[in-house]
């Protein structure tokens, strides 16, 4: 209303008016600004009850002049106005309010808040989302138990839409969301990060799409059934191969992962001695919690678990959007002087950055590359899929994907919002042991991890057994053996070093794209097989293979310059 009044007002009085409107703004501080505001308006009010109103043949020539007097004061209105918010755009120099030495530090952290309100964004999209998912999944499995016999509930198999939609979130989300802020802070733009993620977000969703509907429209349930089909048996034992090395390294990961975390966390309550060193703690683990859950032949029943390890992500974030709102990490917060001098919030001359990019990027490239891996159970989960369709499966795999991405999109904002530059590779690090929030992150994530590992072992046992050629009555003794190697395995090593790196940048690369793309391609021109159009098969099939093979080039010489040359990657 303010600003319709001043329109109105000065688009039809005296030329009198200017030498209010344009009178000199104020050159420093939110008093001086406030004062001349308020004069020029007062100026105008008064002009408005005692001036005559101008001749008619004038009107014309003050035309022209009245919009610059509009623009004038509505600068100096909006400048007053523009103090008491954080929008966007930045001031320039000369506009911003003179402040004193003491509030200089105060200064610099203001523009870690500007874009406070797209944090929460995400945050209201998770919790709606969820909300909607735990009572649908609610009412499909009370309805789903009602609707049938007692006898005929045991016979049930397979997932509904929730469930696979749990369990494929469970699968893609892991612990490596936690370095995506690292990424953003090595020099990546905060929005550019995020248009890098949304894009692998839509490419892996797209060939994890293909998998399925390659298995329906093949009819078989495995990768190397469906190469053989329609790639031959050559290529259909090369993919099973890579498949089993890939989700080999994946479950040590997973194994190493766990046993570190939970040994740290009994650490920090206090616990000592042999029973919590990391070995004991993914012993321990192994039999009382994966062993159970990997003997599952039925996906169904890990969606449950699925749920608890989703909400442990999310509780994750959402501990650090609440510190992140709260400020205890910023100057003068309850936790910045608890923490080490290297991780406390840093963001530089530049400030948050929005769209910068540097050579530092291309690392946020490689970890978003691999940040949505979990093609190795696409069979999988589309023959467990009931009454399984093309159509079904694409609506569960957009929803499970784009949630995905929703979540590492909060996740790179409020951690790098947070900490800026000081962003360690594992987010939580940088928060205090004394935080009692952060200590229920850390267990949160712990647990998480801890249900994500049986799909990266059912990948792991598939794959195996299609290797060899194992029948299902080998089910049980390739699980105790397999979950027996990695156990030991994990035990006895603590990082996987180059070989995990390299391993995953050729193996994801191949898994993701190539594999899905030659068998688009070869499905096109499989005799009665229908499911791809010529254009697809042809022509987005092989962007797809391109799009892997410089995926896997530039993966390979990207772990090998950071892993013995990172002064081209950081410039130091």
């Amino acid at each position: 209303m303010r600003v319709l009044f001043l329109v109105f007002v000065l688009a039809a009085q005296q030329p009198a008016w200017a030498a209010a409107a344009t009178a000199a703004a104020p050159e420093n501080g939110a008093e001086a600004c406030e004062e001349t505001s308020m004069l020029q308006v007062k100026a105008l009010q008064n002009e408005t009850k005692t001036a005559p109103p101008l001749p008619k043949s004038q009107r014309s020539e003050q035309s022209s002049l009245s919009w610059d007097r509009v623009l004038n004061v509505f600068k100096s209105q909006a400048r007053l106005w523009n103090l008491d918010r954080r929008h966007l755009v930045k001031l320039s120099e000369e506009q911003r309010p003179s402040f004193s030495e003491t509030d200089a530090v105060t200064d610099a952290s203001h523009d870690q808040y500007e874009i406070e309100w797209l944090t929460m964004i995400p945050c209201i999209v998770i919790g709606v989302a969820i909300t909607a998912f735990l009572v649908t999944f609610a009412f499909q499995n009370l309805q789903g138990e009602a609707a049938k016999p007692v006898e005929a509930i045991e016979e049930v198999k397979g997932m509904t839409e929730m469930q696979m939609l749990f369990n494929m979130v469970q699968n893609i989300v892991g612990e490596g969301m936690l370095s995506l802020p690292a990424g953003i802070a090595g020099g990546t733009g905060l929005f550019a990060g995020s248009l890098i993620a949304f894009f692998f977000c839509s490419l892996m969703g797209y060939t994890f799409s293909i998998m399925g509907r390659t298995c329906h429209a093949t009819g078989e349930k495995t990768h190397k059934d469906c190469g053989q089909k329609v790639m031959g048996p050559k290529m259909a034992q090369t993919m099973a191969i890579i498949l089993m090395l890939k989700t080999i390294f994946t479950c040590l990961t997973y194994a190493i992962v766990i046993g570190e975390s939970f040994s740290r966390i009994l650490a920090a309550f206090g616990v000592q001695g042999l029973f919590s060193t990391s070995q004991a703690v993914l012993i321990g683990i192994s039999l009382c919690i994966l062993l159970p859950l990997c003997l599952q032949r039925d996906l169904s029943i890990l969606s449950y678990t699925s749920m608890i390890g989703i909400c442990g992500q999310v509780w994750v974030v959402l501990f650090m959007q609440i510190r992140y709102m709260d400020k205890s990490y910023t100057p003068g917060g309850i936790y910045y002087e608890q923490i080490e001098v290297r991780d406390r919030p840093s963001f530089g001359d530049g400030g948050v950055l929005y769209w910068k990019t540097s050579a530092a990027t291309f690392v946020l490239l490689g970890s978003l590359s691999t940040a949505f891996i979990a093609h190795y159970n696409a069979p999988k989960f589309y023959s467990q899929l009931r009454d399984a369709t093309p159509a079904r499966f694409n609506r569960v795999v957009a929803g499970a994907f784009g949630f995905s991405m929703v979540i590492y999109f909060w996740i790179m904002s409020v951690g790098y919002l947070t900490f800026g530059k000081a962003a360690e590779g594992l987010i939580l690090n940088n928060y205090s042991e004394h935080d009692p929030l952060a200590t229920s992150a850390r267990i949160a994530i712990g647990f998480a991890v801890t249900f994500g590992f049986p799909f990266g072992f059912t990948g792991l046992r598939d794959s195996t057994m299609s290797v060899f050629e194992m029948g299902s009555d080998k089910f049980v003794p390739v699980t105790l053996t397999l979950l027996t190697f990695i156990t030991t395995m994990g035990c006895f090593f603590h990082d996987l070093g180059l070989a995990n790196s390299l391993g995953g940048a050729v193996f994801g690369a191949l898994i993701t794209l190539i594999f899905p793309g030659l068998l688009c391609w070869c499905a096109g021109t499989t005799p009665g097989i229908t499911e791809f159009s010529p254009f697809e098969s042809k022509y987005v099939a092989f962007l797809v293979i391109a799009l892997g093979v410089s995926l896997l080039v530039f993966g390979s010489v990207l772990v090998v310059i950071t892993r013995y040359f990172p002064e081209v990657i950081h410039g130091h």
